[in-house]
């Protein structure tokens, strides 16, 4: 049934600002709820017609035992003594595992740490974040349930297997750094709307008297502490990618007070929220201190850290990458050759990543041969505490599933770690492995941008069904990365194009600011023009694009759908805010003013309902097809916008072609088991297939 259009016309800042389905907003309603009956009765009877359905349905059900972000099968290894620590899921398995064994060429049999399945065999339960006490007796670990996420905290001994203390109630998902005797640790506090604290947990004490060391009105703290448990970090945030205030505190200079770590004494080493720079420091063997900022230099520098004097200002650079290439990661390892401690710098330079090792006066020693030859993307270095010669990575791309890979000094060379992935999983075979194109397009303003372009192996002639995405914001690279979803559409004969618009972290802190706020608009220009290249060189013509996105790319998607309808043939859009009035509103949409503006500024407000989604449906246009998914419930983006967005659309669109709304109970925003992904994945592909003409016999 149509919605009910309600005259909910508001003036601000002197403009009329219409909002027709705010009563949508409350989804606890009679009317709403009969609402969402009907829209779920409409995609049943869109969906049954989705010919390819089945198709995606059997290659996704193969291609996730092979892992990707969203449904991992392996995780780099955490050393903790003896012992090593890491994920896995193994082929039917729903959710990843915690295992743990020894280390060594003769580990010896593996034991289940903790398995979410056991907690909660329905699969609502997700293990958010672990963290192992230095010497790996004690398990900080998280849970999220039905996706609310209002993670529980609690500690599990890894010896016994049983409970330690009462669980903790964080409020929202917390970093945890352990002390060095594994006593007790500092974690984060306050949701969405409060106050935000570190505090200090004793093992064993009440947590509703845990002291609070640090506390800031800003919506991003997290706090770190290396293993020799002297240096406490604090870094406070007001958003996302929006420069940090860094403080650090010696625990071994401080005052000795009766709980000692309880009162640290901070000092404040870097403000960058005037200059949007960020800072992080990092302790390695022997008293290393070091830090990594991207202040002067948007694309990151790694320096020394005098203890005598930590301000940022004071910082000695060692390692500044090369024009076009961004700073990604770096950790410290120990030459047993020379008793050297050595920093192992990550790089990504136009998608391809690098490892480089340097010396501690920043003298380049050598380049380490990385997996791949082409785009790709090196994640997770994890290495053991103190002097250590080894290094974890994850590697993955477009064709390759994730697999940990080990680094040893001094030989120098990176090779695949036994037992990862698991076996079970799979990897294409390379007659099944796709093509793998990158190219650079102009944006309507000339600004070059990267484009990726998966499609079958074998030469086609003509243009063919495409699907494109971006994801364009906070900072974040569309980084190369194997993906079911990718490889089923490629599989079924599409072509996956992503593009690294403005606002994302391809190029470093300025290629952020050019698509954030009042320069939100250049990153939807940017997808435009990525559309108008497909359709110019031939690869896909109107009639056969659909786009595709989730969370900010979603919001990308639907900006897309409002302002060039003609260009696509269908659109799926998960999980986006639309409303960018009342975003700051719904979920955590009050952090997030930084990149996109707040609606209390008339210019902002001017600049947000430029793009907005839902105020930029015109009655009367032919809208492509549309398939908007969200939770029932998003703690994080508010389902509200997915709502109100698919009532406007369903009256304004004279096309003929639906728009549908798949609503699901006991998922979030974040991670989801696989049996709950590969549906939603599923629905999305075949969907895009039946209104792009791309069909299951166009895979043979």
């Amino acid at each position: 049934m149509p919605a009910r259009r309600q005259p909910a016309d508001e003036e601000i800042h002197g403009r009329l600002v219409p909002d027709p389905f705010r009563w949508l907003e409350d989804d606890t309603s009679a009317e709403c709820e009969r609402w969402l009956r009907e829209q779920q009765r409409l995609l049943a009877e869109h969906a049954a017609a989705w010919r390819a359905g089945p198709l995606f349905r059997a290659l996704l059900g193969g291609l996730t035992d092979s892992g990707g972000a969203v449904v991992p099968v392996v995780s780099s290894p955490v050393l903790r003594g003896r012992r090593r620590f890491f994920l896995r899921r193994c082929a039917g398995q729903d959710l990843p595992v915690l295992f743990t064994a020894l280390d060594g060429e003769d580990a010896g049999a593996e034991h289940v740490v903790l398995d979410p399945m056991r907690l909660d065999p329905s699969g609502r339960t997700i293990l958010s974040a672990w963290r192992l006490s230095w010497s790996g007796r004690l398990l900080a670990f998280q849970v999220d349930v039905g996706g609310a996420e209002e993670p529980v905290l609690q500690v599990l001994d890894v010896t016994d297997g049983q409970m330690v203390g009462q669980p903790l109630a964080p409020g929202l998902r917390s970093p945890v750094a352990w002390l060095a005797d594994d006593t007790g640790f500092y974690y984060v506090t306050g949701g969405p709307t409060e106050v935000r604290r570190v505090r200090l947990h004793r093992i064993g004490d009440d947590g509703a008297h845990d002291p609070v060391v640090f506390e800031t009105q800003m919506r991003h703290l997290s706090v770190s502490l290396g293993p020799e448990g002297r240096w406490l970090t604090v870094s406070a945030a007001p958003g996302a990618q929006t420069g940090n205030i860094l403080h650090l505190a010696d625990l071994a200079q401080g005052p000795a007070g009766p709980r000692g770590p309880a009162a640290p004494e901070f000092v404040r080493v870097h403000d960058g929220t005037a200059d949007g720079s960020s800072a992080l420091i990092k302790t390695g063997p022997r008293g290393l201190l070091y830090g990594i900022t991207n202040a002067g230099a948007p694309l990151g520098r790694v320096c020394l850290i005098d203890p005598a004097d930590p301000r940022s200002t004071a910082w000695t650079t060692l390692v500044e990458t090369a024009p076009g290439s961004l700073l990604s990661a770096c950790t410290a390892l120990t030459d047993p050759s020379s008793s050297q401690v050595q920093l192992l710098v990550s790089t990504v330079s136009n998608g391809v990543p690098r490892l480089c090792l340097h010396d501690l006066t920043g003298r380049k020693l050598t380049d380490i041969t990385t997996p791949g030859s082409g785009p790709g993307s090196i994640s997770a270095l994890s290495t053991p505490p103190g002097d250590t010669d080894r290094l974890w990575f994850t590697y993955t791309d477009f064709t390759t599933p994730p697999a940990v890979h080990r680094l040893t000094l001094p030989q120098g060379q990176c090779q695949p770690e036994t037992g990862h992935p698991p076996a079970g999983s799979t990897s294409p075979s390379r007659h099944e492995r796709p093509a793998v194109r990158q190219i650079t397009y102009r944006s309507a303003d000339g600004t070059p941008v990267s484009l990726y372009l998966i499609a079958p192996a074998a030469d086609h002639d003509g243009p063919r069904p495409a699907l494109l995405t971006a994801y364009g914001g906070f900072g974040a690279s569309a980084a190369p990365a194997y993906s079911p979803t990718i490889t089923a559409w490629v599989r079924a004969g599409g072509i996956y194009a992503v593009a690294a618009i403005r606002g994302g972290g391809e190029q470093g802190t300025t290629w952020h600011a050019a698509g954030k706020g009042h320069n939100k608009p250049n990153a939807f220009t940017d997808f435009a023009a990525a559309a108008r290249y497909l359709i110019d060189h031939q690869l896909t013509t109107p009639a056969q694009l659909a786009i595709k996105g989730a969370s900010h790319s979603g919001l990308t998607v639907a900006v897309a759908l409002t302002r060039d309808p003609e260009l696509y043939a269908a659109a799926v859009c998960s999980d986006a805010l639309t409303d960018m009035v009342r975003y700051p509103r719904f979920g955590l949409g009050a952090w997030w003013t930084k990149e996109f503006g707040t609606p209390d500024d008339p210019a902002q407000l001017d600049t947000l309902l430029s793009y907005s989604p839902y105020h930029n449906v015109r009655p009367g246009t032919r809208y492509p097809a549309i398939l908007l998914t969200s939770p029932r419930t998003d703690p994080r983006v508010g389902a509200a916008h997915m709502r109100k967005f698919a009532a406007a659309l369903q009256q304004a669109t004279t096309s003929g072609k639906p728009v549908l709304l798949r609503t699901e109970d006991g998922v979030g925003h974040g991670p989801r088991a696989v049996s709950r992904y590969t549906p939603l994945q599923s629905d999305a592909l075949a969907f895009c297939a039946h209104h792009t003409g791309l069909l299951p016999a166009s895979n043979g």
